[in-house]
């Protein structure tokens, strides 16, 4: 199973840049009404084996958790457990669109946030973000979804906190709305200067 599983990251990275090759007649299109791959639970590849049931699944599963844990915890990390691929491996698959389950940990004094599918993971949601950007980085002609959703334990100032995280990490990658595919493959693409796209 491990040599036919290698072989299918390997065959993936083939649709690492499979934007960049789309025929000119889409490039027109906007983004919102192309067919864009994505993955369910992009993170939970890096669940935490040892983290606590999130505070937001139902009081009998937390109940049975703390009652039975030899036995409920390994069937929650299983059944929570979606995606084999890291998100760069994803990205080099293909997935364009990712779900990224977004929460602050109970009783966490920090601003740390992580993501979660009844567990935490062992990442940050900044590490992740820096994983991307950096992908994109060598990818000019891709673009990503980043789908930030369920936001379980965030207040309003942890909100704040991640959308200026995500503004200060992309900068000039974010995407207007109602943008087209064509935006990106004009020559030489958009230099970011001061936080400003300009035309090379």
């Amino acid at each position: 199973m491990e040599g036919t599983f290698q072989t299918s990251i390997h065959l993936c990275h083939e649709n690492g840049q499979w934007m960049s090759q789309l025929p000119e007649s889409l490039w027109d299109i906007p983004l919102y009404n192309l067919s864009l791959p994505g993955s369910h639970d992009t993170m939970t590849y890096c669940l935490d084996k040892t983290s606590a049931v999130s505070d937001n699944e139902s009081k009998l599963v937390n109940l049975l958790n703390k009652c039975m844990p030899c036995i409920v915890h390994p069937i929650i990390m299983k059944w929570s457990t979606t995606q084999e691929l890291s998100v760069t491996e994803q990205l080099e698959a293909g997935v364009r669109y990712l779900d990224l389950r977004i929460a602050h940990k109970a009783n966490d004094p920090s601003m740390n946030l992580y993501f979660v599918h009844m567990l935490y993971t062992t990442v940050t949601v900044q590490d992740i973000l820096c994983e991307v950007l950096r992908w994109l980085e060598s990818h000019p002609q891709e673009v990503i979804i980043l789908a930030c959703r369920n936001f379980d334990g965030l207040t309003r100032s942890l909100h704040c906190h991640l959308v200026a995280r995500i503004k200060e990490i992309f900068q000039c990658k974010l995407c207007p709305r109602n943008v087209s595919v064509r935006s990106f493959f004009l020559p030489f693409y958009f230099k970011c200067v001061n936080g400003v796209n300009i035309l090379e």
